[in-house]
């Protein structure tokens, strides 16, 4: 995780290259669940216990039918959201050095009031001197303000923003639109933390289809292994 010490705090929390593993894990459970065979035909002298099998069999492949589409989906936010997560750690990183820069210059201004106090004490006629770093000082303080108040922009979109891709992945198992996306001017908009995304993915899928079925074994053996599972 980046260290934002100048900033003092991490304003967009997350890993991008996480998200994006996990759109590609989404990406491959999707492809291998699409490759799961679908139940054959049973032939007319088959017994009672192999036409309830075939049945069961029938109803979990409808209940495992829109999983890839979904899996697909949540790949598809995750992308999206990696790239500007991406970008919001690139905008922090850049604060962070301002601040960092900011924050030697308070300090240097502050050895400069302190020197220039020591003098006025001994000569009243460098007065001058000190009003002129103390004005120095209130600048450079408002600088590392305004750097600061901006990365707490950055923080309030990036967890805005963070909501909304969580709503949007709750959707894909409501069966509700998507969000659009609000409209952020000025900063890159995307994700606070991956974990709460991870959360809102597993209630995703792990929602129960309209009719309760029990998943053959092969789909989800293919469904674990694609997500990195044993």
């Amino acid at each position: 995780m980046a260290e934002f010490r100048g900033l003092g705090f991490d304003p967009v929390p997350g890993r991008p290259d996480a998200v994006s593993e996990a759109a590609r894990h989404y990406t491959a459970a999707a492809a291998q669940l699409g490759e799961a065979p679908s139940p054959g035909e049973i032939p007319e002298w088959a017994g009672r216990s192999a036409r309830a099998l075939a049945d069961r069999a029938a109803r979990a492949a409808a209940g495992l039918a829109a999983v890839p589409e979904a899996l697909r989906a949540a790949a598809a936010i995750l992308d999206d959201w990696a790239g500007t997560l991406l970008a919001h750690h690139r905008r922090a990183e850049d604060l962070d050095r301002q601040a960092t820069a900011a924050r030697q210059a308070v300090t240097t201004a502050q050895d400069d009031v302190e020197q220039a106090e020591t003098e006025a004490q001994f000569s009243p006629a460098t007065q001058p001197n000190l009003t002129a770093a103390r004005t120095r000082l209130t600048a450079r303080q408002d600088d590392l303000d305004r750097v600061l108040a901006e990365a707490r922009e950055l923080e309030r979109v990036h967890t805005t923003e963070a909501a909304r891709v969580a709503d949007r992945l709750r959707a894909l198992g409501d069966g509700a639109p998507l969000p659009s996306a609000p409209d952020f001017r000025g900063v890159t908009t995307h994700l606070e933390t991956f974990s709460t995304v991870g959360r809102e993915l597993g209630v995703t899928v792990a929602k129960t289809p309209v009719v309760p079925v029990t998943p053959p074994p092969g789909a989800v053996g293919a469904f674990a292994a694609a997500l990195g599972g044993r």
